[in-house]
């Protein structure tokens, strides 16, 4: 026999490892030599490759870099041969190497034979800011003795950060007297977000301040924050007034936040005015009295320009004006005048009292005080009550008086006023020297004056002193005349007093003459008529033959015609 066996048991498993060899020695040949002494027998791996895979792990990223992620590659199964791979960055996730995470250089793995783990470690840069959860992408290539199974590995940083509060401001800004100004809302967030932010506005229209009037009318919309930004305006252009008014305000309302809590809702925008207070000014009125009491004074009080708040002011009678409370007019109380936003006018009336009495135009005075929103420019009115009588008339009486024997007597001559004037009247008078009196014999003369009636005085007198007498004379007469009237008219200008003469009659005698006839014609017999006291008047008596006496007319004396006898005054005898 030339051949033999050695069987050797092998021991199959299924991990991928390199053909081995089991080597059996010969030694100790009798009756033969050795040639070749060792045969090696090769157990030939027939087990397919590991597959490698990395993991994707998930880390808090904290608020530094104590944060790592840790990838694990692992071979699904035992190799016996040593097993390496390549791995790296492979720059396509979500966070930004450097920034999020300390950049990963590239390396390469190798498992011994029989590891089935090895781990790439990425550190973690921490930070407060809200943002989407990161991703770093570690991929794996390059492979020796194993397939490439999960070649990706995701680790997913996840944001531990609350999100940011969103605030807006209240801005403030003056009116101005145009369009010119705005309002700018600036909306933050209070800590910078990773994520987009967005936010919805509008007017919430509770503010004191009117759209479309104080502002333009402000359209809703939406604010977004690109990561990074934490910033945004909204603008509410002002429509600018030349009225004082009190700062308005809009009342701009965030809502439906995305990425973003709200901390401050609302902003209150204050459109701050800057005009002047409007002046206020009281008129000074004029009316007719009348003669009753339907007249009224219309003070007007008035702002110079519309004002935007409610202005008051108070008024009273100043009483200091010519007219009296309670006679010519009625009392006027203490009083308030209100105007409210946007009114420029109020009245204060004065009732007046009429009356027929003509007088000078009469003041009523109106000053007002404490006003508010307004400064006071014209502060008191005067209101004029116009007298609307006629002047009264002055007319002179005629007085008559009995003469008397001495100078007793006296003429008085009434000047009177027909209704009662407020105002003082004077006129002078004079004696007219057209009587039939004789000034300084039968009166004494009159001097030239004066006479002044004081408001409400309506009658004076003038006196003509008389002088008496016992002469028997026709009444006389003094003419008293008045002129140049003041605040009166004339109406009878001229007064005669009349001196009334109270002396009896002269008796009226004749005398009993007696005379010689002698023989012829050439005789007389003269009858002496005459009075026994002078008189002012003429006075006459008729005569005539009685025919009662014993001559014979035609024959002893020639005969009497009828006749009559005037003694001119001051004649007693004829």
């Amino acid at each position: 026999m030339t051949s033999q066996a050695v069987t050797v048991s092998v021991t199959g498993d299924t991990t991928d490892e390199a053909d081995e060899t089991v080597i059996v020695r010969l030694s100790g040949a009798t009756n033969a030599t050795l040639g070749t002494a060792s045969g090696t027998g090769t157990i030939t791996d027939d087990d397919g490759q590991p597959a490698l895979a990395i993991s994707s792990p998930s880390v808090g990223e904290g608020d530094s870099g104590a944060a790592a992620l840790t990838f694990t590659v692992t071979l699904n199964a035992v190799s016996g041969k040593p097993v390496t791979v390549n791995y790296a960055d492979a720059g396509t996730g979500t966070a930004t190497s450097g920034t999020d995470y300390t950049a990963l250089p590239a390396g390469t793995l190798t498992f011994a034979a029989g590891a089935t783990s090895h781990t790439v470690t990425v550190s973690v840069t921490g930070d407060t800011t809200d943002e989407a959860d990161e991703t770093v992408i570690v991929r794996l290539s390059g492979a020796t003795n194993a397939t490439l199974g999960t070649a990706d590995g995701t680790g997913t940083i996840t944001d531990d950060d609350g999100a940011p509060a969103l605030a807006i401001s209240s801005p403030r800004v003056g009116e101005g007297d145009s369009g010119a100004a705005s309002l700018t809302f600036t909306v933050t967030l209070n800590a910078v977000s990773g994520r987009p932010v967005t936010v919805g506005y509008a007017d919430a229209g509770t503010g004191t301040a009117t759209s479309g009037t104080d502002y333009t009318a402000l359209p809703a919309g939406t604010l977004t924050f690109a990561a990074g930004v934490t910033s945004q305006a909204v603008t509410v252009s002002v429509t600018g007034d030349t009225t004082d008014e009190a700062d308005e305000t809009v009342i701009v309302r965030l809502s439906g936040a995305t990425n973003a809590t709200l901390g401050t809702a609302s902003g209150t925008g204050t459109i701050t005015d800057d005009d002047g207070q409007p002046a206020l000014a009281i008129s000074s009125p004029s009316v007719g009295e009348g003669d009753s009491g339907a007249a009224a004074l219309t003070f007007t009080v008035t702002l110079n320009a519309v004002s935007g708040r409610p202005v008051t002011v108070g008024y009273a009678d100043a009483g200091t004006g010519t007219a009296t409370s309670g006679t010519d007019y009625t009392g006027l109380p203490t009083g308030t005048l209100t105007f409210a936003a946007g009114v420029t006018s109020q009245a204060v009336t004065v009732s007046v009292t009429g009356d027929t009495t003509d007088e000078e135009d009469e003041t009523v005075i109106v000053r007002l005080s404490g006003a508010t929103n307004a400064t006071v420019g014209t502060a008191s009115g005067t209101g004029t009550i116009t007298d609307d009588d006629g002047q009264p008339a002055l007319a002179i009486s005629s007085p008559s008086v009995a003469e008397g024997d001495s100078g007793a007597a006296s003429l008085t001559f009434t000047v009177t006023l027909n209704a009662v004037s407020g105002k003082p009247v004077t006129v002078n008078y004079a004696d007219a020297g057209t009587g039939t009196a004789t000034s300084g014999t039968d009166y004494t003369a009159l001097t030239a004056g004066t006479l002044t009636f004081a408001a409400g005085v309506t009658s004076q007198a003038v006196t003509v002193t008389v002088t008496g007498d016992t002469t028997d004379e026709a009444d006389e007469t003094v003419i008293v005349t008045l002129s140049g009237a003041t605040n009166a008219t004339l109406g009878t200008a001229d007064g005669t007093g009349t001196i009334t003469d109270d002396d009896g009659q002269p008796a009226l005698a004749i005398d009993g003459p007696s005379v010689g006839e002698g023989d012829s014609g050439a005789a007389s017999l003269t009858f002496t008529v005459t009075l026994n006291a002078v008189s002012g008047k003429p006075v006459t008596v008729g005569y005539a033959d009685a025919g009662t006496g014993t001559a014979a007319s035609g024959t002893d004396y020639t005969a009497l015609p009828a006749g009559r006898l005037t003694f001119a005054a001051g004649v007693t005898s004829r």
